[in-house]
């Protein structure tokens, strides 16, 4: 079985996209930090070691919420944690907790092709535009040849019963052969990427950016900044 890349790594290649990409959300975080003094920031299915990319200067103006499921929330959290970060067990297809705007910005990082179905997808997309005044939410493009949670090429455009069904004779590159068919079968539904046309569709007030690789969209970025920043 191959060895998952390591995004907390600088010299992994996903490293490298991961801190490209930051390079638009720190632009968004200072633009909010410029006219508010500070940015209430939502992460929407977070972890914490994601931050780690803050610039150290930036990160005493930036009040962060994650929100995930509990065994999520451990994921390079830190009790003695000099910045600012409260830790709630939520569901971001339901935040009945939060207000309209209760947050400067809402991000997602790689969620929402993990929240299952179209349905579960409009209502995440929907309660991140509602939470966040602004919003950042990246999601890996179903068009791209290498699905990046199994690391196999074209192995996301097969049906989900076809991947459930090899995932549960063989080891799939990063993905260990899960022996129970019902873990094989969870597994596949709980991964389903998305297009630009549903992106667009599912953020219709965003900016969609597009992060390539060898002249490929590798993955799909939209952004609402809601007059905090320009951003190219």
């Amino acid at each position: 079985m191959a060895k998952r890349p390591d995004t907390n790594d600088p010299r992994s290649r996903a490293s490298r996209f991961r801190r490209a990409r930051f390079r638009r959300l720190d632009a968004l975080l200072r633009g909010i930090v410029a006219k508010k003094g500070r940015a209430r920031v939502l992460d929407i299915g977070g972890r914490r070691d994601y931050w780690r990319l803050l610039d150290p200067e930036l990160a005493p103006h930036v009040e962060l919420t994650l929100l995930n499921y509990e065994d999520e929330l451990a994921v390079g959290r830190d009790e003695a944690d000099t910045m600012d970060v409260t830790y709630v067990q939520g569901d971001g297809c339901a935040m009945p907790q939060y207000g309209d705007a209760s947050f400067d910005l809402a991000h997602s990082n790689s969620v929402i092709e993990h929240v299952g179905s179209l349905e579960n997808m409009i209502r995440f997309a929907d309660e991140t535009r509602r939470v966040g005044e602004a919003y950042y939410m990246q999601t890996p493009y179903l068009w791209f040849p290498i699905e990046p949670h199994y690391g196999a090429p074209f192995f996301h455009w097969l049906p989900a019963p076809t991947r459930a069904q090899l995932n549960n004779r063989f080891n799939i590159r990063y993905t260990k052969r899960r022996e129970d068919y019902r873990a094989a079968a969870i597994n596949a539904d709980h991964i389903e990427l998305v297009d630009q046309w549903l992106v667009r569709r599912l953020f219709p007030d965003g900016t969609l950016y597009r992060e390539r690789f060898a002249l490929m969209t590798k993955s799909l970025i939209v952004i609402r900044a809601a007059g905090f920043a320009e951003l190219r």
